[in-house]
């Protein structure tokens, strides 16, 4: 689809991207992480929680619609208006069954949860990219999103048989509100911050300009997201399940932690090493601009799993007081170093990106070592050996890159290369955590073969 929009399109989908994200975060308030982590779950307290969303989401959807003309006049781009109502409906559609979701979490069924997700990614990319070549331009952006809520609730109900009614209780509102409300300031907080760099740089600069920095962050997120979606989805109820055994706890957060930078370390550096061709094949030389910012983002990114690990640490042990405080302290931070770094530009605010990522990871590492007894130096000392073998790998292929005259062939011989070296570094380096991943996909085999006999 980036091959055949402009980079504006992409722009204007990303200036409304924080009216969207602070909008699901008000509809959810926190009752997802709030349902998961109590123990003995009802029927009432899933019922609660869907009546709350679906009321949440009409208000807020009301209220999106309402100020639209008012952020298309921030932006000066009228067909904002437009978008930000048609972001709203996806929002409150997707209401009536995102309990359903949480409640598949909750249940440990994340395969038949990311074969949902998978299908939806596919049929809304598909739709996507006809529209795109049919010539409904930025409304191939927003218009497939309205199908993933159709399959997502057959999915659901196919896997579950289980609606959650619209019975109401105030205890049970109150029990989960009074830890998710902590989360949901948080979240506010987080989401907020992370869509400063979009406002900033909408507002500054140009849509094109912002769409070039969407397509870099989009693809420096897509790693370390989706890996971290995966860990945390499944490390949150797991850990939850041993919050009292501290000794457990930390051998678990350990093996958590050592895996998800075994997998996203060498996949962001490789990335940034390999920038340039990849842009320059995937998408076409009119995304250029986009490789510097990519290049640089890589590097902050990589650290994503680290962070939210830590973080899910603080809600597993019911510390959600100290996860607010702790995203007030570094949002100021950070917010800090974006107003200093934008008078210099988008490349320096992508820098500005960087140190704010190295600041917060110490201080997540910190204060949720102290709790496991797990100080930040620790457990900096277990990502040195995947930190190594990633750094290495992404010199060696940024080096042969460069006798390589054309970009296709660079990646045809760099990925598998890459890959190559570093497993078989880790392999005799006697690498744990590539023991550990072994063991891992080993056991998934054997269990998928038991259940198919």
């Amino acid at each position: 689809m980036a091959r055949i929009l402009i980079p504006s399109d992409y722009g204007l989908i990303a200036m409304v991207g924080v009216f969207s994200a602070v909008a699901a975060l008000l509809v959810d308030s926190g009752f997802a992480s709030a349902l998961i982590r109590k123990k003995n779950k009802t029927d009432i307290d899933y019922s609660t929680v869907f009546d709350i969303n679906v009321v949440m989401s009409f208000i807020i959807t009301l209220i999106l619609c309402g100020v639209s003309g008012l952020i298309a006049d921030f932006y000066n781009q009228p067909i904002l208006s437009k978008i930000v109502c048609l972001n709203a409906l996806q929002i409150f559609f997707g209401s009536f069954i995102s309990v359903q979701g949480v409640k598949m979490s909750a249940d440990l069924r994340f395969r038949e949860k990311n074969i949902a997700q998978i299908v939806v990614r596919v049929s809304t990319g598909l739709v996507g990219i006809v529209m795109a070549l049919t010539g409904f331009g930025i409304w191939s952006l927003i218009y497939p999103g309205f199908l993933a809520i159709p399959i997502n609730m057959a999915f659901y109900w196919h896997y579950q048989h289980w609606f959650p009614g619209i019975r109401f209780s105030g205890k049970s509102f109150k029990e989960l509100f009074g830890f998710g409300s902590k989360l949901l300031a948080s979240g506010l907080l987080d989401t907020i911050y992370n869509n400063i760099y979009p406002i900033i740089i909408g507002k500054l600069f140009s849509a094109k300009d912002l769409g070039y920095y969407t397509r870099a962050t989009g693809y420096s997120n897509l790693p370390s997201t989706t890996v971290t979606g995966i860990l945390a989805s499944v490390a949150f109820p797991v850990l939850c399940d041993i919050q009292g055994d501290n000794e457990r706890l930390q051998g678990a957060y350990r093996k958590l932690l050592r895996l998800s930078a075994f997998v996203v370390f060498p996949i962001m550096i490789g990335l940034a090493a390999l920038a340039r061709p990849l842009i320059l094949v995937m998408i076409t030389a009119k995304w250029e601009p986009s490789v510097a910012y990519l290049q640089i983002l890589c590097f902050a990114l990589m650290w994503y799993p680290i962070h939210a690990l830590n973080l899910n640490l603080l809600q597993v042990k019911g510390r959600s007081d100290l996860f607010l405080r702790l995203e007030i302290i570094k949002k100021i931070i950070g917010v800090s170093i974006i107003f200093i770094a934008s008078s210099f530009g988008v490349l320096a605010m992508c820098v500005g990106s960087v140190i704010s990522s190295l600041l917060c990871l110490f201080l997540n590492t910190y204060y949720t070592g102290k709790y496991i007894n797990l100080s930040f130096w620790y457990q900096m000392k277990d990502l040195i050996p995947s930190l190594f073998y990633s750094l290495s790998m992404g010199g060696l292929i940024w080096v042969i890159s460069l006798f390589i005259p054309y970009n296709g062939i660079k990646l045809l011989v760099c990925i598998p290369l890459g890959i190559a070296y570093y497993f078989l570094i880790a392999y005799f380096t006697k690498s744990s955590d590539l023991a550990y991943m072994k063991i891992i996909i080993t056991n998934n085999v054997i269990n998928r073969f038991k259940k198919t006999r």
